[in-house]
């Protein structure tokens, strides 16, 4: 297996060469280039196409959000994982908006670091227990859903099939593992997740997760 290509962006040069040692010691996993801003992230992305982009959000010139943005119109195929301080609810909910595949906070676990990469670079989504807690509640409170925008009529637009796809997502289960679940190729899976952010006018893999919590598609622990 290919190790997961990395490029590390923050502008706090302690912090991103701590996170740059802690990586360099897994045997796959190649960090291939760092960055100290948003701009800068964007060209290293363009030039190196990592698999996976550490991002921070609070930097100069370019945050992480525009960053995350941007790079989502040019590279969609770029999984962004957010290490940031910011445990602000409208952080987490822009990051999801623009294209971010993960969200985790900085007093995380080297070792849960590692994990997160490894999981979005095979397709996954992962949010840090604490702000999945925000998510969903935010979600559930909501008398509307901004990041559904299908009417019930359009909804039953899924097959049963799309449908299975799109709970397996909202659990964090990466491509492989809804393939192997399901019983088909990886490929087909890709193409069911195209169908469905078609079918529902979503922009990536976050907002299915959200919109099948919205849904019902995933239990409801408290209850």
């Amino acid at each position: 297996m290919e190790p997961v290509r990395v490029l590390v962006v923050d502008d706090h040069a302690l912090f991103r060469r701590g996170i740059v040692t802690v990586l360099a010691n897994q045997k796959n996993i190649s960090v291939v280039g760092e960055a100290v801003n948003g701009l800068e992230a964007i060209d290293k992305a363009e030039e190196l196409v990592p698999d996976v982009i550490v991002m921070d959000l609070n930097m100069p010139q370019c945050s992480g959000l525009e960053a995350t943005q941007a790079l989502q119109a040019k590279m969609p195929q770029v999984n962004i994982l957010v290490l940031t301080v910011s445990d602000n609810e409208a952080d987490l909910f822009h990051a999801i908006k623009f294209g971010a595949t993960g969200y985790i906070l900085k007093n995380t676990e080297p070792e849960e670091l590692v994990q997160a990469i490894h999981h979005i670079a095979q397709g996954g989504v992962i949010v840090s227990p604490m702000m999945a807690a925000k998510l969903l509640a935010e979600f559930r409170g909501l008398g509307t859903d901004a990041m559904v925008k299908k009417t019930a009529e359009e909804e039953d637009n899924l097959s049963p099939r799309e449908d299975e796809v799109l709970r397996l997502v909202s659990q964090g289960a990466t491509n492989k593992e809804i393939a192997d679940s399901l019983f088909i190729s990886e490929n087909t899976v890709k193409t069911h997740l195209r169908n469905i952010m078609d079918k529902l006018h979503l922009a990536n893999r976050s907002q299915a997760a959200a919109y099948a919590v919205k849904r019902g598609l995933v239990p409801d622990n408290r209850k």
